[in-house]
């Protein structure tokens, strides 16, 4: 278990990693964390528990970053990360800023992407099998030959996102709201869509058989999309 507490701060801390003194802190932080993890399982905690609670304590990473007179603003501009090619089954990516990250060709499978900033992120050939993206800023993303099959979405930012040839298939985007969100050639047979709300959204070439947007909020544009690919619009309403 220290070794996943480890891995989960080299993790948070992996956009800082030019930074000066950044490694002191992330060494300090996992022997804190440790220390935290046996506290918690003394209490009585189990493993699983002890663990969500360490890693919660953390709280808000960037108020670390300023401990040590870092400018995250300009650590956003300067230091893109690159995970491509890497095997990332079940990775802790909660909460984590990776600007501009990479993640071409890489097994992603189970990976916890929860409450993390992905802007302008690339997903290139990536096997996102069963990820889980709870409100997580997706704004100018692009998913690419991407495999989503069992993947959750909930709450997430979907400004400008791009999905090309992706498999979404049964995905549920229930409740979600899209605003300049593409979807090109990509299959989304079976997907709800119910009661999320649409704005300038395109379906090119996408599969939509059997979707679902029942409750939906759309503007014209999207609705057009929609229509010309023969799906039932008969209860979503145009704003």
């Amino acid at each position: 278990m220290n070794e996943k507490i480890k891995n989960h701060v080299h993790n948070i801390l992996a956009p800082y990693q030019d930074v000066k003194n950044v490694q002191d802190l992330e060494e300090e932080l996992s022997q804190n964390l440790q220390e935290k993890f046996t506290d918690y399982k003394k209490d009585g905690h189990n493993e699983e528990q002890a663990y969500y609670m360490t890693i919660n304590s953390i709280g808000d990473i960037t108020e670390l970053i300023q401990s040590i007179n870092v400018e995250t603003k300009e650590l956003k501009q300067t230091v893109p990360m690159d995970f491509s090619k890497t095997e990332l089954t079940k990775s802790d990516f909660r909460s984590v800023s990776v600007y501009k990250g990479k993640f071409n060709a890489s097994n992603l499978n189970e990976s916890d992407f929860s409450y993390a900033d992905l802007t302008d992120s690339m997903f290139k050939s990536s096997n996102l099998t069963k990820a889980i993206f709870h409100q997580v800023n997706l704004t100018g993303v692009q998913f690419k030959w991407a495999n989503f099959k069992q993947a959750s979405f909930k709450g997430c930012i979907y400004d400008n996102t791009y999905f090309k040839q992706c498999n979404l298939t049964d995905i549920v985007f229930d409740e979600e709201t899209f605003n300049g969100t593409i979807f090109e050639g990509t299959s989304l047979k079976k997907a709800s869509f119910r009661n999320a709300t649409l704005l300038n959204v395109q379906f090119r070439g996408s599969d939509l058989k059997k979707s679902d947007f029942e409750g939906a909020k759309m503007d014209k544009l999207t609705y057009n999309f929609l229509k010309s690919a023969k799906i039932d619009l008969s209860k979503v309403t145009i704003i």
